[in-house]
């Protein structure tokens, strides 16, 4: 037994045994014939040449009262869907173009919206003819009539019936064309390669809907789709899209075949509590039906005022209820795009209970139709005001015509004329190959016409056509037709716009003579034409936060060094390195420059620094006024004038020197710093050493008449300048391991992190060996000074000059002292300028007023001191008698000095 055959037998006994169900002996019966038996399907395929099958929904059961249920409710698309196929059928055998000559004939089964009924009837349908050959044991057995078999199956409407029955269909290679599945899991060919449709896949349809709410400028939705193979892959597709074009999902449900009322309601109820107004209902038609009308009564019960735009699936997009006509009013929809088949109309006005022999369950249909829609008895249903033909019935014509051309196109290919055709094997006389399911799914492949119903036909790799829609928009036409203070409301689904997935441009086109309705408000009853389904802008400042339970998020500021300057942010940006936010503890929308902090003209310090300096400056100048005016005078001449000059000059660099700390700190700044902080203190120093070197080989010569060698002011200049000259090496070789440049270091704000931090501007220190070798040269020098200040002070009290030298280095030694441990503790810190540049100044001040202070007022306020007075000075300790003249001791600021005698020899 082939493979075929033995999944088949398996199919059945499991049918038999799992399902318990019986088609012709039902125990739910509803509709019989007339011998007792329940009618699943209708058949004429006796001595017809081709027979098509057909799958539709006729009876489900609305309230799900168990599995194998038809239940009691008549699929009113269904029946219409069904008679189309009829019509279609008819309207074949009488064309004299198509298929002349052959009749068609049918083998037509409900479904009942189970999958396991599907399936059970497609087995019923394959072996109720001569399309499956048993082992010859069995056949022996068989009382089955041989008849033409089934060629093309057509249908399911729903895709979780139409996957189960391609898979069975692709075991037997039988071709299946359905008009109604839209699952995008029915596009694969490995799986279902005998699976084509005329209907569009659901992820153009989802595409569709995506185009429209981008349309509308809405960025955020909820989505509810029915938990079985149409709604979760339709959702799926949704989502995708969705998530593509940057819309966000705000609630997601779903509803299970399982569901009861109170699901239901607590379905609507979370809905209710959603922020989306805008939902994409994916959902089967009776589950999207009872869904909507539990939500109704609940928004009742509630008195609430919410409004939802509803986005309809082509399930139930052109339900109309009015249970629920209030809270779906303004609700968009997504049919297949197909006009309405006039000769449909046609057939249809002509059908009535008394007439239509052929469909047992078209009574049952009329029966319920009028109720629902008050007909009149016998009356045509077509005239019934509510009458609108479902969108799928071109699609069920398009898909019996696609059979119909694929076989067609097979005779005219293959068998000679006139025809002459062999039902029971599908073949033509003449013609030694038969119409077998494999070179019909080829013909199928290939068929491209266009169809009674004005829709284009041809099939794609996948098996589909290319997607269309209309879009439809159920608007109130008259808002209120009152009779007796009573009200009523009248809505009606309007054609709106279309969408073509095979334009090359936009895609969506929307009418321009579109009244846009979103609904009614539910309070006022007032027509709503403007729908905000968007998530509120964040202000500059501000970026979108997500939040895991809400879908528009909240708006936070962006703090501190972080910013946005657009509505839409979803997050902040960061400032460039020194620089912060303009409004660091509010928001940002721009960075600013971080306020630098060193030592600024403008601060208190460097107030006091440029104080310092002016009158530093102006008192050097005065004093080297002074100077210069006495130049002559003994008491100029006495303290050496070349060296005072030095001195000078080394304390208005000192000055100068403290105000390039007011300047803000570069690599050049920083540079100059160093060197003329050098410079000028070990040229007062130098100086001052000098100077006392001097008057101390002044003093120790034995010879007055004999003059010291080097003593000269050149050579004093000279000795100057080179212990001057080792001090600025060692500043070089700092320079050079460690060249100058500026660390940036911030301070932030200790109470809030994110508020206004500072940049605090240093330069950065020498390396710590060249500091060492600096400081210790310079403190050499201090040392010998104070020595040499300590050995000098003892001389005589008329010989004034020694004791200014030595008050005046005793003082850079105390200030030196000072600033050692100071410059040490305040290291990395923003007041290390302000201590080096202090002292810098005081050091020079000092000097000027320790060396050139008792002078100048001398000078100036005491001349008659400022003459030369010959006298022998006294013996002294420690030297030969008769070196030195005397001095005048009642003169101590001024008196002739060996020194003098020197100074006057060599001029």
């Amino acid at each position: 037994m082939s493979l075929a055959v033995a999944a088949l037998l398996f199919l059945v006994s499991f049918s038999a045994s799992e399902s318990k169900y019986q088609f012709r002996n039902h125990p739910e019966t509803v509709l019989y014939s007339n011998n007792g038996t329940r009618v699943s399907g209708i058949q004429d395929h006796f001595q017809k040449d081709i027979v098509l099958g057909g799958l539709f929904t006729v009876y489900y059961d609305l309230g799900g009262t168990g599995e194998g249920s038809c239940g009691n409710v008549i699929f009113e698309a269904g029946i219409e869907m069904l008679e189309a196929m009829l019509h279609a059928i008819d309207s074949i055998n009488s064309d004299q173009n198509l298929l002349p000559n052959m009749t068609l004939g049918y083998d037509i089964r409900d479904t009942c919206k189970r999958e396991n009924i599907a399936l059970d009837e497609t087995i019923d349908m394959l072996f109720s003819s001569t399309d499956i050959q048993l082992d010859s044991a069995s056949c022996q057995n068989s009382n089955m009539t041989l008849q033409s078999p089934v060629s093309v199956i057509v249908g399911a409407y729903e895709s979780f019936l139409s996957i189960p029955v391609a898979s069975l269909l692709r075991l037997f290679k039988k071709p299946q064309i359905s008009y109604g599945s839209s699952s995008t899991a029915l596009s694969n060919r490995e799986f279902y390669s005998y699976f084509y449709r005329t209907f569009p896949p659901d992820d153009q349809q989802a595409q569709a809907m995506i185009d429209l709410i981008l349309h509308f400028g809405w960025d955020h939705i909820s989505t509810i789709n029915s938990n079985n193979l149409y709604g979760q892959r339709g959702i799926e597709e949704v989502k995708k899209h969705a998530a593509a074009n940057g819309i966000c999902i705000d609630f997601d449900g779903f509803i299970t075949n399982e569901f009861k009322i109170p699901d239901y309601i607590a379905l609507a109820r979370r809905l209710l509590n959603s922020s989306s107004d805008v939902v994409i209902l994916f959902a089967s038609l009776h589950e999207a039906e009872t869904f909507l009308k539990e939500l109704s009564k609940l928004h009742s019960s509630l008195k609430s005022n919410r409004h939802f735009l509803w986005i309809a699936s082509d399930a139930w997009a052109e339900l109309t209820d009015e249970d629920f006509n209030n809270i779906t009013s303004g609700k968009f929809a997504f049919p297949v795009y197909s006009k309405i088949y006039g000769s449909f109309n046609s057939y249809f006005s002509q059908l009535s209970p008394s007439v239509n022999l052929r469909d047992p369950w078209f009574s049952r249909y009329y029966e319920q139709y009028c109720k629902e829609n008050n007909c009149i008895h016998n009356s045509s249903i077509t005239d019934t005001p509510g009458f609108r033909q479902f969108s799928v019935v071109p699609l069920v014509t398009d898909a019996v015509y696609a059979a119909a051309h694929a076989i067609n196109n097979f005779i005219q290919d293959n068998c000679p004329h006139p025809l002459h055709w062999q039902p029971h094997n599908q073949s033509c006389i003449g013609y030694n190959k038969s119409l077998d399911s494999e070179t019909l799914r080829q013909y199928i492949n290939r068929v491209n016409f266009t169809s009674p119903t004005g829709n284009r036909v041809a099939f794609d790799e996948f098996g589909n056509v290319q997607a269309k829609y209309t879009i439809l928009n159920y608007q109130l036409v008259t808002s209120l037709s009152c009779q007796s203070l009573k009200c009523s409301q009248d809505f009606e689904l309007r054609e709106v716009g279309v969408w073509d997935g095979s334009a090359l441009g936009d895609r969506l086109e929307i009418f321009s003579n579109f009244t846009k309705q979103f609904g009614i408000n539910q309070t006022t009853g007032d027509v709503l034409f403007s729908l905000n389904s968007y998530c509120q802008s964040c202000s500059l400042g501000y970026f979108k936060r997500v939040v895991t339970s809400s879908c528009c998020g909240t708006c936070d500021p962006c703090l501190g060094s972080n910013y946005t300057n657009t509505n839409s942010s979803t997050m902040c940006m960061t400032c460039p390195d020194n620089m912060w936010g303009n409004n660091p503890l509010t928001g940002n929308t721009h960075c600013i420059d971080i306020d630098e902090s060193y030592l600024k003209p403008s601060d208190a310090w460097g107030i006091v620094l440029i104080i310092l300096a002016i009158i530093g400056l102006i008192a050097v100048v005065s004093v080297t006024s002074v100077f210069i005016w006495f130049w002559n005078t003994p008491i100029v001449k006495s303290s050496g004038r070349e060296q005072m000059m030095l001195v000078l000059i080394g304390i208005t660099l000192c000055l100068l020197s403290a105000l390039l700390f007011l300047i803000k700190p570069s690599p050049t700044v920083c540079g100059l710093q160093r060197i003329s902080l050098w410079f000028s203190s070990s040229l007062i120093l130098s100086a001052l050493l000098v100077k006392l070197i001097r008057i101390t080989r002044i003093f120790m010569q034995r010879k007055v008449t004999t003059r010291p060698m080097f003593i000269a002011p050149a050579y004093q200049i000279l000795f100057t300048f080179i212990l001057v000259g080792f001090q600025m090496l060692l500043v070089i070789i700092s320079l050079s391991v460690a060249p100058p440049n500026i660390k940036q270091t911030k301070q932030y704000n200790s109470e809030n992190y994110n508020d206004y931090p500072t940049l605090t501007l240093q330069c950065t220190l020498p390396h710590t060996a060249t500091i060492v070798l600096q400081m210790l040269y310079y403190s050499i020098l201090l040392i010998t000074s104070n020595v040499l200040a300590v050995f000098t002070i003892r001389f005589p009290a008329n010989f004034n000059e020694s004791k200014y030298v030595s008050f005046a280095t005793f003082s850079l030694t105390f200030l030196w002292l000072v600033f050692i441990p100071s410059y040490i503790i305040t290291a990395n810190t923003a007041t290390q300028g302000y201590v080096m540049s202090f002292m810098i100044q005081m050091s020079s001040i000092v000097t000027l007023l320790c060396l050139f202070g008792p002078r100048s007022f001398i000078m100036i306020f005491l001349p008659k001191m400022n003459v030369n007075k010959l006298q022998p000075t006294p013996n002294i300790k420690g030297f030969d008698k008769g070196i030195a003249l005397k001095a005048n001791i009642d003169s101590p600021a001024n008196t002739v000095t060996k020194g003098t005698i020197l100074d006057s020899q060599k001029e």
